[in-house]
Formats: structure tokens, sequence, C-alpha cells
């Protein structure tokens, strides 16, 4: 090879190179200036938290829209990278970038990602931190067959097959707010993102109403009132790790096995757990306790926390494997089960099903709450949800009547009609349908409000809750079989292990349909 074709090869080898950091320097001065100003990482130094040695293994697209000035990238950053030495497959928000907003290859470039991941079978984490549509070249775009509309219609399809992961990093409105409520989970940071319809201007100018960013789409309103994210951080160093975490409870896909660990000791003593649950059955105690006496240390993983907090959920390990926690909260409400809290286990337990995790729920409910509140709230319909989707998960599934199962709560709590693989009895429980206090006044009001002397009154009542609460001893239940076990408090950890060692296996097909019409 002559000099000159030495020469030329390594211009052309260089040209490349520099045009490849060019692109990957992002947007303009002023892009960079303003998200230093908001106190926002650069995309690329995001991505870098993110993956195992701060890099990626593949980009795919950087050259998309590079003849066109000012649009690197096309405002996105898309490829895969490792976590955890898993492959994941992203797409990443330039906000430098005409604020992150989407165009015709932006969108491309996100659908090209999704497609691959279908394919691929392996998660997609979207870092969103985009203003949403790119008005400009709109026209008929967002409506097109492989347009940016065309996104959401893939989320759709993916939804079940492979997990998808939502971060936000800034305000998104209108398009841009779908992709991360079409995820199975969805991560806002605090402060600095949003999340609405619309943005306060459009909702002034449709509405009247003025409002700011925070109010109508902060990451705090979405944790504790809609319900429509999974976790509030206040870093994005917070988020990255989170991510990971979340990732590491997941399967690359709905027919991947899921990680195991090293088993390790429970944070609480399980010889403990007596002592945890009170022998009021009406004093409130805190479940988490219970929760840390059972699975492996610091292993769980509380899914939307600040929301509905009357029923918590979230991920942990026992013996070093995966397990999705369902679990009444009596120091909340009573662990009463409202519409909130009815969709919050609804969405849990069919995300679990999905992607093969096995349940455990802890039950401890007065059942489902009543009035006329809960009532316009839809309680039954959202109530339904909650049996539906516990009804129709066929992972391997545990029953713990940890104390109170009353009414219908039971059945949401997949108690012994609703086909878990074990229901387990601890000696503090109580299955009936509703507490003493409630059947009482409802069976013997006309007798109770006939007597006029409140010592005799008391004494009746108290007599008539003895002979109710006898009639649903544990042990009698356990006699009849209404339960399949009753054990000691400290055995249940190991019982647990090794029913889902037995169970690991399962297979339980449902009778054949092409889908419920039941939506959770």
């Amino acid at each position: 090879m002559s000099e000159a074709v030495k020469a030329q090869e390594k211009s052309r080898e260089q040209k490349i190179h520099e045009e490849m950091e060019r692109i990957k320097q992002g947007g303009p001065e002023s892009g960079h200036e303003k998200i230093k100003q908001i106190g926002k990482l650069f995309v690329r130094d995001r991505l870098k938290l993110l993956f195992d040695d701060q890099k990626l293994l593949y980009e795919t697209g950087l050259f998309a829209n590079a003849t066109k000035k000012g649009l690197p990238a096309d405002g996105v950053v898309a490829g895969t990278g490792h976590i955890e030495e898993r492959i994941v497959f992203f797409t990443a928000s330039d906000f430098t970038v005409k604020a992150g907003s989407i165009g015709d290859k932006h969108g491309e470039k996100v659908l090209r990602i999704q497609e691959a991941a279908i394919r691929g079978k392996r998660p997609v984490v979207y870092l969103i931190d985009s203003s949403g549509g790119r008005i400009d070249e709109a026209g008929g775009y967002h409506v097109e067959k492989y347009s940016g509309g065309r996104i959401f219609y893939n989320h759709s399809i993916m939804s079940g097959r492979i997990p998808q992961i939502g971060v936000l990093y800034g305000p998104c409105f209108a398009g841009t707010a779908y992709m991360p409520v079409f995820c199975d989970f969805t991560i806002m940071v605090d402060k600095i993102a949003g999340m609405a319809i619309a943005s306060p201007r459009m909702v002034q100018m449709a509405t009247g109403e003025k409002i700011g960013v925070e109010e109508l789409g902060g990451a705090k309103m979405h944790a504790t009132k809609s319900g429509t994210i999974d976790f509030k951080v206040e870093t994005e160093e917070e988020a990255a790790e989170l991510v990971r975490k979340l990732i590491s409870y997941l399967p690359d896909s709905f027919d991947a096995p899921l990680s195991v660990k090293e088993s390790v000791a429970p944070k609480v003593d399980s010889a403990m757990i007596d002592n945890i649950i009170p022998k009021d059955p009406n004093q409130p105690y805190d479940v988490h306790k219970l929760i840390e006496a059972l699975v492996d240390a610091d292993s769980f993983l509380e899914v939307q926390k600040d929301y509905a907090s009357e029923l918590v959920v979230g991920f942990a390990r026992l013996d070093g494997k995966v397990v999705g926690i369902v679990a009444n909260q009596p120091a909340v409400k009573g662990g009463a089960i409202f519409p909130e809290s009815a969709d919050k286990g609804a969405n849990f337990v069919w995300t679990c099903d999905a992607y093969n995790i096995p349940l455990l729920y802890l039950c401890d409910t007065p059942g489902f709450m009543v009035g006329s509140r809960v009532e316009q709230d839809g309680i039954l319909r959202r109530g339904r949800n909650f049996i539906y989707a516990s009804s129709m998960a066929t992972v391997p599934k545990m029953c713990v009547v940890v104390r109170k199962a009353y009414g219908a709560g039971i059945y949401a709590m997949a108690g012994p009609a609703y086909d878990p693989d074990t229901t387990i009895a601890l000696p503090s429980a109580e299955i009936a349908i509703m507490g003493p206090e409630a059947a009482i006044n409802a069976v013997h009001f006309n007798k109770l409000a006939a007597i006029e002397d409140p010592k005799e009154k008391a004494q009746t009542i108290q007599k008539l809750r003895d002979e109710y609460r006898a009639g649903y001893d544990i042990y009698k239940l356990a006699s009849d079989l209404v339960v399949d076990d009753l054990i000691a408090p400290s055995s249940l950890r190991d019982e647990l292990i090794a029913r889902y060692e037995t169970f690991a296996n399962k297979e339980y097909p449902l009778p054949a349909k092409k889908h419920g019409t039941i939506l959770s």
C-alpha cells in the first residue's frame, strides 16, 4: 500500500472519529449552560452513572440528522450497556439539543430500540428529559404508521414481554409524559422532574387555571396523590442506583430466569415474629418489622411507598430468591383496603405475574373500606381489579394469615378460595365475615338496644363477642382445613423457603380464552 493511500485511509479514520466526537458533545454551549443552571447532568455523564464501568456496550443512530446543523444525534442517545453484567437497552434524551424535543429521527431511534428490545428480549430503560414533540417538524408525523406516535403502540406490545423502566429528569408534557406511564416502573427526580398531559401554559390557555409544574405534575404529587409513579428520588445518582437495584429483581424477559443471590439471614430474628404481632387484634403495628423478620437482610425494595400506604408492596429476596410481597399495613388506616390501595395491589400483582415473580401475601386486614367517599371513588370496581389480579396470577403464591382476615379482604389477598399454593395461618389469625364488634352490632342490634342497664349491656356484648370469636378460632379452622397449616411464628421463614422451593416448577394453566374483560 502506497504512502498516499495510507494517508487517505488515515484521513478517513481520523475524519469519522472527529465527527463522532463532535456529535457526542451534544448541543450548543447555551444548552450546556442551561442544564448546569438547573443542576442537571449532561446526558452522557448521566449514562456513566447507570452502566458498569461507566461505559456503553454500543451506541446506535449516532449520525441521525448529522447533515442538519444544531441537531447532533437528533437529541437522543440510544444503544445498550451492562448493568451487573446484564445487557440492557436504553434511550436517553439530550436536553442540550432543542430541550430534548422529539423530532422525526429522534422518534425513529426510540422505535428502533424498542423493536430491537422486543427481538433481543432484554429490558429497556428510558432516560427522559424532553420538552415533547418538535412542533416545527410535526406535520402528520405524530400519526403516521412508523412515526413517534407508534412509540406508545410499541410500549403496549412490549408490556409483559420485557421489563420497561422510565426515569424522568425534567418537565415532560404530552407525549413524553405518556412514555414513563407505559413503563412497568417510573422514577422521578424530585424538584427538577415534572409530568402532565399539558404544560402549565397550555392548562391556563385551555381552562384558565394558573398552576405551577410542581403542583400540576411534580414528583411529590405523583408519588403521594395520583399514584402514577413508583419511586421519587432526590438526585440523579440515586436514580441510577435505583434503576440498577430494580433491574436486579427483574428477569431479562417474561420467560427468562430470575437472578439468585447468596442467602442472607433476616435483619430481625424470626424468633421475634410473635412479639411483633400484638395480642390485641385492633392494636396497630408496622408490617415492615414483620417483613424484616422474614426476608434476607436489606433486600426489601418497597414500591410506591408514599402512595396508599395502608398496603405495602415491593420486592425482596427469600433465601437469595426473588419474591414480590403484598402486605396489609395495620399501622395505617388499620390495614383496610381503600380504592387507591386496591389499584396499587392489583398493578403490583399483575406485574409480578407477568414476569414470573413468586408472590407472598401477608394478610392482616379488616377488609375493604366502606362509606360514600370510597363508593364514589370506585371501591367495587377497583377492589374487583385487585381480586381479579390475584385470581389470575399463576406464579407460585403463598398466603399467610397474620392476624385479621375479614370479609372480602382475604379474597384480594389470595386466601384459600383463590388458589394459593398454600395458606398458612399464625396463632394470631382471625378469619371471619367481619370483626366481632361489627358482627354483634349487626346481628343483635335490637336485643342490645333493649338493655337499659349499662353494666348488663357491656357484659352481654362481651359474652356475644366471645361466642362469635369461638366460631372462628384458628385451631378450629385448621382442624376443618380452612387453612392448610397452622404454624409457629418463628418457623414462618423456613416454611416459606421450603414451599417456594417445592413450587419452583409450578405449571397451572388457566382455562382457554382470548383474554378477560376486566382491566386491572
